[in-house]
């Protein structure tokens, strides 16, 4: 007959050791990201539609992140503009203080939804939805100088005049 004391050693290892293996995956999990959605500032530049911003605001990159910005509506329904990206058909990842930016500019007129929805392998799932109203090619989204903290939103709006769309540092 075989003795026990050696399989259990054996058994005790493995569960002690499990956890160590499995430690780079838990340390990944802290990736977050940010998103939000702008309008069209009146007067502040002649940019049109509405943007979207993406940041890794976590410790880890983020990967295989995906986005799909929506505008839908106006009157009778013609409005229905799609901008969508997957990251990961370029094996790309968004580092931690790092951002996308992005336009979507359709053109009708009436009372619209804008709506992004943004996911990666690691991070949560987010979605922003906000009510607007499209002019012809301009989209303007109510209160977006009131939503968020001035200094920031003077931040954001420099970053999407100057980089118009792209990849940038946070």
């Amino acid at each position: 007959m075989m003795d026990k004391k050696p399989l259990i050693g054996i058994i005790v290892c493995i569960l002690i050791l499990l956890p160590a293996i499995s430690a780079p995956s838990v340390a990944e999990s802290d990736t977050k990201l940010y998103v939000t959605i702008y309008g069209r500032a009146p007067f502040i530049w002649n940019h049109t539609g509405a943007y979207g911003l993406i940041v890794n605001v976590g410790d880890s990159p983020a990967y295989n992140v995906s986005f799909i910005f929506t505008i839908t509506g106006g009157y009778n329904g013609t409005i229905n503009s799609i901008v969508s990206l997957n990251l990961s058909e370029w094996n790309m990842s968004v580092p931690p203080g790092y951002g996308l930016s992005f336009g979507n500019t359709p053109y009708g007129f009436g009372p619209v939804t804008i709506t992004l929805s943004v996911s990666a392998s690691n991070a949560d799932n987010v979605t922003k939805s906000f009510k607007g109203f499209q002019m012809g090619n301009i989209t303007f989204i109510p209160f977006t100088l009131f939503r968020y903290s001035i200094f920031k939103l003077i931040q954001w709006y420099i970053i999407l005049f100057l980089l118009d769309s792209g990849w940038m540092k946070v």
